[in-house]
This record gives structure tokens, C-alpha cells and sequence, in this order.
């Protein structure tokens, strides 16, 4: 089967809702999505309120829904708790107005860290790989829909329609997983079987990610129904090479994304839609994470040991400093949050 991937601009003389319609009938979705299919849309929520080229934004969620509700009503919005029990999945659904629109349509929300989950073997490049995912998506949903926004990421370099389903696993101590990150994303995806993506490019993120960078106006629409093709008409888009991206590797190696970029059928040439080209500038902190990410024992003493709390309170209390914060942060300014919150109850 073709893989195909829609791009257009947003237009603001028309409804973001009908431009939705416009590309997921290009997809030929109603072959997707069948008639009352039970539908999960996963958006990126890396943040708790709506923050451009990080997020979402809420009106682009709306109109999927909006969308979709005119196929079934059985749709569920999901997300798991921010990371390191950096805020409750519930705070992002409120601000970014998720509540309302389940009301409006009569579909649902849910915190996917409470949820009843399980570990789930999967083969990767002829190795073993073990993740953790909510049961609900494992075997009571049709049609898995991810909603990414593009942009670069300080740790894995880009953060796309692959990496969403990261937010997938229940557990906010996910960053447990980092060192196996690309052989585990792919293993996510592999159970989870994306149908379709509709990228947010109402914003792109550059110069640092996934939180933190410089957003950038491009008012795109990018929807597929193979997220290897996604991922790398959007690579395209900010010139990047999309194989060097390691998760993006690994997907090729398992048949998840395409050899070659003539395989996509696109609805017209992408060239004209480029902007500048985005480039990856890590700071300090950074490169720091980095090492971590890359070697369990980082990890652990960074973030999941007796030293993390410590760690993390000299990092918060030193860059108040301005001196100091720029040289932790570089262009960046420090992230807005600070501290841990408890863990999340489970219900």
C-alpha cells in the first residue's frame, strides 16, 4: 500500500475543522475509520497549558474530534502524567480546554498513568524489548490517532509522530526507559499501530526541545496515514536528514519507515513549504541530560536516586541567577517549572 502524506497551509479563511476533513479525506480515512470504531486520540501534551510549538493547541483538537464524531462517538482523548512527576495529566486537560470539548461532543478524557497497565515483550532488531502500556490500548481501541507538534528535541533530535507515543507509557518514571529509548519507541509503536497522524504545524519548535526553543510560525498541515512518511516529509520540511535520527533508523530497520522518499505519495511538492533550516543547539544542561539519557546509571543518579532530589534543588536554586541561568541555558531561559510533585495516585 501507497504511503501518503498531506500537506497544506493553513488558511485562515477557512475552517481549521474543514481543512482536517480536506487532508483525512485525501487519506480516504472512511476506509480507517469504520462506523462507531472506538477511535484514541493521543495529543502531545509535554506541557501543562498551551504553549506555541510545545502543545497542541486546543482548537486543532477540537476539530479532529469535531471531525471524527461525524464517524462514531466512541472517541477518548488520552495522556499519562507529565514525566518525573512534573504535573498531573489532568491539569493539561483543563487548561487546554479538553474537558469542555468532551462535553460538547459526548467523548472522553482519561489519565492513561490510571489506568490498569502491563509489560508487553516485543521483538526490535531481533532483540528482545520490554515496555509498559495502558491495557485499554493494547485491546480496546480500533484506530490509534496521534497528534504531534514538530519540532527538535535536545535528546532524541527531533520529536515527531513517532516519539508522541512516548507520553504512552503510564509510568511517570518513564525516563527509567531513556538509555532503550529509540529500540523501545519503536517497540511502542509496533503494539500500538498508529492509523493515522495529523501534525499540528501551526507552530515548529527550533534550536532546543522539547519544552524549550524558539517557535516558529509556519501554519502547516500535515496528516498521513504512515507515520515513517510523516515523520520524514516533516524532517523535509525543517532540513533535516531524516536517517540520522536514530529512532528514525531503527523504525527503517523494522520495516516502520520508508527506504526511500519517492515510496510517499505526496498531494503536492513539499519545496515550497520549507522554512529556514532548524538546527539542534544544545546547552550546558543539556548536554549534561544527554549523558544521562544515554547510560542507565546516569539516569539513576540524576533522576532516581537519594542524590536527585539535591541535584535537582542546586539546579533550580542556581539559575535564578541570570549569569548563571544563561550559562545552564544558553538562548533559552529556564524552563518556568520547578521541583517534583509527588507521585500521582493511582486509581
Amino acid at each position: 500500500m501507497p504511503k501518503r502524506v498531506f500537506v497544506s497551509k493553513l488558511n485562515s479563511g477557512t475552517s481549521i475543522q474543514n481543512q482536517i476533513l480536506e487532508a483525512l479525506n485525501w487519506l480516504r480515512w472512511e476506509t480507517i475509520v469504520k462506523p462507531s470504531a472506538r477511535v484514541f486520540i493521543k495529543p502531545n501534551l509535554t506541557w501543562p497549558e498551551p504553549t506555541p510549538g510545545v502543545t497542541v493547541t486546543p482548537e486543532f483538537i477540537e476539530a479532529v474530534v469535531a471531525v471524527l464524531c461525524t464517524r462514531t462517538r466512541r472517541v477518548t482523548i488520552g495522556e499519562s502524567n507529565g514525566g518525573s512527576h512534573g504535573f498531573k495529566a489532568e491539569e493539561a486537560f483543563e487548561k487546554h480546554g479538553l474537558y469542555s470539548i468532551a462535553e460538547r461532543y459526548g467523548i472522553q478524557v482519561i489519565n492513561l498513568s490510571r489506568l490498569p497497565s502491563e509489560q508487553i515483550d516485543v521483538a526490535v532488531n531481533s532483540k528482545n524489548v520490554t515496555v509498559e502500556l495502558p491495557s485499554l490500548l493494547l485491546y480496546d481501541i480500533d484506530v490509534f490517532i496521534t497528534l504531534p507538534v514538530p519540532k527538535l528535541h535536545a535528546m532524541t533530535g527531533v520529536s515527531l509522530a513517532f516519539k508522541n507515543q512516548w507520553g504512552c507509557i503510564p509510568n511517570t518514571m518513564r525516563l527509567r526507559n531513556h538509555a532503550q529509548f529509540s529500540e523501545k519507541i519503536v517497540a511502542i509503536n509496533k503494539l500500538l499501530k498508529p492509523k493515522i497522524a495529523l501534525y499540528d504545524g501551526t507552530f515548529f519548535l527550533d534550536k532546543n526541545g522539547p519544552m524549550m526553543g524558539e517557535p516558529i510560525r509556519m501554519d502547516l498541515l500535515i496528516a498521513t496515514d504512515d507515520i515513517g512518511a510523516g515523520d520524514w516529509v516533516c524532517c523535509e520540511l525543517m532540513h533535516l536528514n531524516a536517517i540520522r535520527v536514530k529512532h528514525l533508523w531503527v523504525a527503517r530497520k523494522e520495516g516502520l519507515f520508508p527506504n526511500r522518499f519517492d515510496e510517499i505519495v505526496l498531494n503536492q511538492p513539499v519545496d515550497g513549504m520549507r522554512g529556514r533550516p532548524f538546527r539542534l543547539k544544545r546547552n550546558l544542561v543539556n548536554w549534561i541530560a544527554l549523558v544521562a539519557f544515554n547510560h542507565p546509571w546516569g539516569t539513576k543518579v540524576l533522576y532516581d536516586s537519594v542524590f536527585a532530589a539535591p541535584i535537582h534543588w542546586l539546579l533550580y536554586t542556581v539559575r535564578r541567577n541570570p549569569f548563571i541561568g544563561r550559562l545552564l541555558y544558553g538562548e533559552t531561559e529556564p524552563p518556568k517549572v520547578e521541583g517534583r510533585h509527588k507521585e500521582a495516585p493511582r486509581a
